[in-house]
């Protein structure tokens, strides 16, 4: 499971900005939506849904972008050369004050038990540090740290990355952790195995541009029943799902037609993408997602995820991540919103709710509403940050009365 994350020197990040996913003190008045919304593994209290709220061009999207860009770099510096040019953009402030590093990553994680720190940044078209940290007994330890192109390597617990020609293959632009894991290391592989195939964005690009992709192979594998009582369960009724390939594939589903007493006269094809509605189109491509992450665990990032979701609908999604009887696996889902219906108290806890704001030098600061003193468990979180209590609010000027200023001082 995913702990942490944090980021620094990237879009509109500058100071290092972190999102814990560890369970604060708080306690629910409700003790079910503690003991749902929690996952406690090995010993960590761990919460299972994070929201990230506040005005547009705030950085909520920069956040989910910086996920993405960490996940890409793990998984593919390796064999693309050119990853560097066509998907990393370092915060402007942060060249123009010829900052060292030009972006700041960290992730921790629990994998099998034991909590790993694995983090890197950047520098002008190279790696200027990495870092891995792990258990050593109770405490932690590096496991390796780089600084340019000098590696040290912890013999006892990093032996893997002992007897690998580094000094001679490893490029300055890739990263140390995927090196060792393509020469077979268990530790760094099992690292890399859950950065790149574990952590999952609903929205798609590059080597993801199938939105649909993980539906279609449930419908493809005789899973086609599930996703249409999925697709039921959110008032979208279809009696059979069909996969057709040409240049690409495309999702057709077939509707009832009912004659003037109800009864079922015939049944339709519609193409999904081009007849149904985008709601339609972006549940259909969640099913597939979800159902994953709840048999085998992981993070799902989702941006804006109220765009095109009806409030019910949303919560509905929600409300699976913290059940424990349909989120077998502890799956995590990091989203980003402007639906305030999702800030309830029976929904979701203060920790859960995390807000972007933009500086006086328009950096993004990110915080939690559990980091902010005196409000209760049980307040009407909606109403007080619609009232501007949290911060987070865009700044909207009275736009009447300044067209008025304008054209009386130009009288």
């Amino acid at each position: 499971m995913v702990i942490q994350f944090s980021i620094g020197n990237y879009r509109s990040f500058n100071d290092i900005q972190t999102v814990n996913f560890r369970a604060t003190g708080i306690e629910s008045d409700d003790e079910t939506v503690d003991a749902n919304n929690i996952a406690e593994v090995d010993g960590q209290k761990l919460l299972k849904t994070i929201g990230v709220y506040g005005p547009n061009a705030s950085g909520k999207s920069n956040l989910v972008k910086g996920f993405h860009f960490f996940k890409r770099m793990v998984k593919w510096s390796l064999v693309n050369q050119n990853l560097w040019d066509t998907i990393f953009n370092p915060n402007k402030q942060a060249m123009i004050n010829k900052s060292d590093d030009w972006g700041y990553f960290q992730v921790v994680l629990l994998i099998e038990g034991k909590k790993y720190r694995y983090g890197f940044t950047l520098g002008e078209k190279e790696i200027a540090s990495e870092w891995l940290f792990g258990p050593d007994g109770k405490n932690g330890t590096y496991y390796f740290s780089r600084t340019g192109a000098e590696i040290k390597i912890d013999e006892e617990f990093f032996s893997e990355g002992l007897n690998i020609p580094y000094d001679t293959k490893l490029r300055n632009n890739s990263l140390f952790l995927s090196f060792c894991s393509s020469y077979n290391g268990y530790l760094s592989g099992s690292i890399r195995d859950f950065i790149s195939n574990k952590i999952k964005h609903t929205e798609t690009s590059g080597e993801d541009s199938d939105r649909n992709l993980d539906t279609n192979k449930l419908v493809e594998e005789d899973k086609k029943e599930l996703v249409l009582n999925w697709l039921k369960e959110a008032g979208l009724h279809y009696n059979d799902i069909e996969i057709k390939r040409n240049r690409k594939k495309t999702v057709i589903v077939y509707k009832n037609v009912y004659d003037e007493k109800g009864g079922i006269i015939d049944n339709i094809p519609m193409n999904l993408e081009f007849e149904e509605s985008e709601g339609t189109q972006k549940f259909y491509s969640f099913i597939g997602k979800l159902y994953n992450k709840f048999e085998n665990g992981g993070l799902l990032i989702s941006d804006e995820i109220d765009s095109n979701f009806h409030p019910s609908l949303l919560q509905k999604i929600i409300s699976l991540f913290n059940n424990p009887l349909v989120n077998k696996a502890n799956a995590q889902l990091l989203f980003t919103s402007h639906d305030t219906n999702l800030m309830h108290p029976e929904i979701l806890r203060r920790d859960q709710f995390y807000f972007t704001e933009k500086s006086s030098t328009d950096a993004t600061i990110l915080y939690a509403l559990s980091d902010l003193k005196g409000f209760r468990n049980d307040a009407d979180f909606a109403k007080q940050y619609l009232a501007g209590y949290y911060g987070a609010l865009p700044v909207l000027g009275n736009y009447i009365e300044e067209s008025q200023s304008i054209e009386n001082s130009e009288k």
